[in-house]
């Protein structure tokens, strides 16, 4: 038998507190999340907060989408497993959350990612994914070692396509990943002329 609400619109014995995203209700268990959280300690427990008292709190300029995709990420599902599989699409609104919501375990699964995954040789995103994790990791403030992986990894592309992909972006994120990007750019040798291996003098010593 089911025993959670994948889609956390319900309240149940154990999801009590409500969070209320883009006017939609999200019920979660408050317990669960002040665990992994101070962020969530504070809102729901802390008796300050007018959150805490109403058992209510309202989420401001995020999507309810991301929001339940983020809580799927780090809450049990009905077979009582959590399935966190970082993948290149749902690591930026994950970092997101990461930071605002300050989900420090969530974050230190996301700088293993960078660090073991990213870096791989053969770890090939879609651009535009890996400029919104760069993005993203700025915005959390990733280290500049984390940053140098991303960073290096879209310098395997042509400059004049990071242009593209950069240039409806604020000037301080379009800037900082050029130039992120181009302390990585290849530097290939001048091409000297073609000389051939192959000795005239010996060709000349047979006919001759």
């Amino acid at each position: 038998m089911k025993m959670f609400d994948e889609t956390f619109s319900q309240r149940t014995r154990l999801r009590q507190f409500e969070l209320l995203v883009e006017k939609k209700s999200i019920f979660v268990n408050a317990h669960y999340l002040a665990e992994l959280s101070p962020y969530f300690k504070m809102l729901c427990f802390d008796d300050t907060f007018r959150e805490a008292q109403n058992g209510r709190a309202e989420i401001e300029d995020e999507a309810y989408d991301e929001v339940i995709e983020l809580l799927r990420f780090i809450c049990p599902n009905s077979d009582y497993v959590i399935n966190r599989n970082v993948t290149e699409s749902n690591f930026p609104m994950l970092t997101h959350f990461s930071n605002l919501m300050q989900l420090r375990d969530l974050r230190r699964q996301l700088e293993s990612y960078v660090e073991n995954e990213v870096r791989m040789e053969n770890y090939r995103p879609r651009d535009e994914n890996l400029v919104e994790m760069i993005i993203e990791a700025m915005n959390a403030s990733f280290s500049p070692s984390l940053m140098n992986i991303m960073y290096q990894k879209l310098a395997r592309i042509d400059l004049n396509h990071i242009k593209a992909l950069i240039k409806d972006l604020p000037d301080q994120y379009a800037q900082a990943i050029l130039e992120g990007a181009q302390k990585f750019f290849r530097v290939y040798p001048m091409q000297l002329p073609y000389r051939s291996s192959y000795s005239y003098d010996q060709f000349q010593q047979r006919i001759f």
